[in-house]
């Protein structure tokens, strides 16, 4: 197993690490293999998987496909890429090319930017478009409304408008992105990405599925179906009211008759049985009203369109092909025209957009539609919410409904790649399985860290007696704070942030982007963080510290996906509460992982949740890392 670049990393300080090196062989076995095998690697924290599957990939020349959780980590891959191909490009005098892939919407359209007028352009990107900017939102501070005004998107840039924008050479997801997307060695998305794109010669390339723990979660996510007040107000009816200025339906009603009663505590979405009963007012009060305006729109622009192309003796070919392709223009009518030059004129520009908008409203149109069929047809299998959260944009709540998998598992096809990794440091193969359908070959490497230095502490309280598992808890943060000045404080209820409001230093999940609260927190500016899910997994902050866990993660029953999985589960005679209980297993070990970033950290862990006897599984995680656990009977 000869691999250079290891080697000359091994004399420039890397330490040898035998899980590591295990996850080597494991990578050039699957390169070697072939016939689209499947590895599935727990990698616990310390076994630097990031270079475990890069350096063999490089090394072999191995064309690959990197998926991991966010965007935040596709930046941290970039850099350990980065460093590998100095190496690699200094042993080999060859250079590895990898490109970053976003969703569509992380990229700005020119054409979308510069159809808005001087004064409404955003200076920021003004003066970032003359600087080599690569059209990534990532790098602009921009509202969020605004960002999906000038971002590209599917229902704007049809495959036959692309042909005629003027941008089209110049723009950054279909010129410069696709341009190094193809030429790329290696080509890194992100999770929610991974269903939506259609790879080139996928049989030629390794998937590496990084960050495997959540995988589930975001593959849910990109295959839910959704609508919104917000769509249908803005998306849809913003656009009606462009082309009939009379146009007027009161589309908040089926909203607030059917959901508003429903919201009686602060929760954002609900868990819904069906949407079926809701389906025949839907098409009454909305669907309808919304087709009227449709048809009423196209017959005027086909009469406009028509008096327009009569007059003039000569079309340009551009505006003469994107009529006919855009099915505003029948056949016959096309063989009519006449057409003698190909560049659009002004006013046959004007014409094009005015079509590329119908057209717009006509795609965003098509997905109610096809959310109706769901509603009205109810299928197997399938999930759904609803949610409410006040927006500046309407100035009153904004309400969405989504229909969603209940498990993933079936609607993602995993064949086609010449070989696929799965890894994580808490990757659960039964799991895999029953959510997305993935098995293969399981792999539980040695974990590397002193975990003998952490001190973990369980106080023997049960969260159903709330007002003592409360005063737990603030009592376990003062013991911690006392003791670090780094801690992070891990809730599985938003409710309970409120108990942390009145102390100093403190910060909250979703005071501001994430990266930047654990920056504070690194650097002392803050003292505490708190917050929910996104603390639990892939935080990384060094040193000495404290984790305050409030209770065993267990997600809520109520809890929408866990809901409906729980409901299906017992449909077919198997056990929910095995489910939950595995789903907060992971999370549990993520939360234990935040703790031991290097073998130069140390702390103390608090558990509030005296359960952990009852569930033997979680104590059992724990003692298996060398932990030692200890029971406090009073107040810390």
């Amino acid at each position: 197993m000869a691999l250079e670049v290891y080697e000359l990393l091994l004399k420039k300080g890397l330490e040898r690490r035998r899980a590591q090196e295990k996850f080597f062989s494991i990578v050039l076995s699957a390169i070697e293999e072939g016939n689209n095998c499947i590895k599935i690697i727990q990698a616990p924290t310390g076994t630097g998987k990031t270079y475990g599957y890069l350096i063999p990939l490089m090394e072999r020349e191995q064309k690959a496909i990197i998926s991991t959780g966010t965007k935040l980590l596709q930046e941290q891959l970039r850099r350990d890429i980065e460093n590998l191909r100095s190496y690699y490009s200094y042993i080999y005098g060859e250079d590895i090319s990898y490109v970053i892939l976003k969703g569509k919407s992380n990229y700005l359209c020119l054409d979308r930017f510069y159809d808005l007028s001087l004064e409404r352009r955003p200076v920021e990107i003004e003066s970032l478009l003359e600087s080599g900017w690569d059209g990534d939102f990532e790098f602009v501070n921009l509202e969020p409304e605004l960002r999906e005004m000038l971002c590209v998107d599917d229902d704007y840039c049809t495959f036959h408008y692309r042909q005629t924008c003027k941008y089209r050479h110049d723009c950054f997801y279909w010129g410069r992105l696709k341009r190094l997307e193809r030429q790329a060695d290696i080509i890194v998305v992100n999770h929610a990405l991974l269903t939506l794109k259609d790879f080139e010669n996928p049989e030629e390339r390794v998937l590496v599925l990084d960050e495997a723990h959540e995988l589930d979660k975001y593959i849910t996510s990109s295959l839910t179906w959704g609508i919104s007040l917000y769509t249908l107000r803005v998306d849809i009816m913003g656009k009606i009211l462009d082309f009939l200025k009379e146009a007027k339906v009161e589309l908040e009603d089926f909203f607030i008759k059917h959901f508003e009663g429903l919201f009686k505590e602060q929760k954002e979405e609900l868990a819904l049985e069906s949407l079926k009963p809701y389906a025949e007012d839907f098409e009454t009060h909305i669907l309808r009203p919304l087709l009227y305006f449709h048809k009423t729109i196209r017959e005027n622009l086909i009469s406009q369109l028509t008096n327009f192309v009569t007059e003039k003796m000569f079309v340009s070919i551009t505006l003469k092909e994107y009529m006919l392709k855009s099915g505003i223009l029948d056949w016959e009518r096309y063989l009519e025209l006449k057409a003698n030059y190909d560049a659009p004129s002004e006013e046959e520009e004007k014409w094009i957009k005015k079509i590329r908008n119908y057209e717009l409203l006509t795609r965003r149109l098509n997905k109610i539609r096809d959310f109706y069929k769901i509603m009205k047809e109810d299928p197997p299998g399938i999930g759904y919410l609803v949610g409410r959260r006040f927006s500046r944009r309407l100035q009153t709540f904004n309400y969405w409904l989504e229909a969603f998998p209940v498990f993933p598992a079936g609607h993602v096809d995993w064949t086609g790649y010449k070989a696929i990794i799965v890894t994580s440091a808490t990757v659960d193969p039964e799991d895999l399985n029953q959510t997305l359908g993935i098995k293969g070959e399981y792999y539980d490497l040695e974990h590397s860290f002193p975990y003998e230095k952490v001190n973990f502490l369980v106080y023997l309280v049960d969260p159903r007696r709330r007002e003592e598992w409360e005063q737990c808890l603030k009592d376990a943060y003062k013991y911690l704070r006392s003791l670090y000045d780094k801690l992070l404080v891990l809730l599985t209820n938003k409710e309970h942030i409120k108990l942390f409001e009145k102390e100093k230093d403190i910060a909250f999940q979703g005071d501001e982007p994430l990266s930047g609260l654990l920056e504070k927190l690194r650097s002392g500016r803050i003292k505490a963080l708190v917050g929910l899910d996104s603390l639990w997994f892939g935080v990384d902050v060094k040193g000495e510290k404290g984790i305050l866990m409030a209770k065993l993660p267990f997600e809520s029953p109520e809890e929408p996906i866990t809901f409906h999985r729980i409901r299906f589960l017992k449909s077919v005679g198997l056990d929910p509460f095995e489910y939950q209980k595995r789903k907060a297993l992971i999370k549990f070990r993520q939360g234990i992982g935040r703790l031991m970033r290097s073998k130069e950290d140390s702390g103390t862990i608090v558990l509030c949740d005296k359960r952990i006897y009852k569930f033997r599984e979680f104590l059992e995680s724990v003692e298996e890392l060398g932990i030692r656990v200890k029971n406090v009977k009073e107040h810390l």
